[in-house]
């Protein structure tokens, strides 16, 4: 009689291959996935800048990109009329960021609470309709757990470049 199925010492020995199998792959996939999120952070903000300093080159007027409380918990991007780098009631919203989860998001001084461009593309600390001093800094951006991050470089002509982190800076 031909018998079909797997005896019990077969299938104790697939579960045990199994359980390694798991047991290695899972730290891993846990951390591809923070890292997806970190590189999904980083672009956001990268992505607003960008919007922030197309707006102000296409409309020539000064374009401000603030933060909400901290820059992982959001910000706003909005035409600044009286060009304080605060949005008040009569200037007009473009879009906001929604707040960004396990990773945290720190700006050197120079960014710390805004980063605003002019009619050029440049980017300049509130003050006037085309002066101020140049704003120049950087943006980091770290997972919450030990890990790469990422860091968004703003020039003084108002470009951004990226730069990974290492785990040891981020912690």
């Amino acid at each position: 009689m031909n018998q079909r199925g797997l005896t019990l010492i077969e299938l104790l020995i697939t579960c045990s291959i199994l359980g390694v199998l798991l047991a290695i792959g899972i730290p891993s996939f846990q951390q591809q996935l923070e890292a997806n999120r970190t590189r999904a952070a980083a672009d956001a903000l990268l992505q607003a800048i960008r919007l922030t300093r197309s707006k102000a080159v296409s409309t020539n007027r000064r374009a401000t990109l603030r933060r909400l409380d901290t820059w992982h918990a959001g910000w706003e991007v909005f035409y600044d009329r009286d060009f304080d780098g605060e949005r008040d009631a009569n200037e007009r919203q473009i879009t906001t960021g929604t707040a960004l989860t396990g990773v945290t998001v720190n700006a050197n001084g120079p960014l710390a609470n805004y980063v605003s461009f002019i009619g050029s593309g440049e980017s300049r600390y509130a003050g006037t309709a085309s002066g101020g001093g140049f704003q120049a800094g950087t943006f980091t951006i770290c997972p919450t757990i030990p890990g790469e991050g990422y860091q968004l470089i703003l020039a003084r002509s108002g470009r951004v470049r990226v730069d990974r982190v290492a785990a040891a800076e981020c912690e």
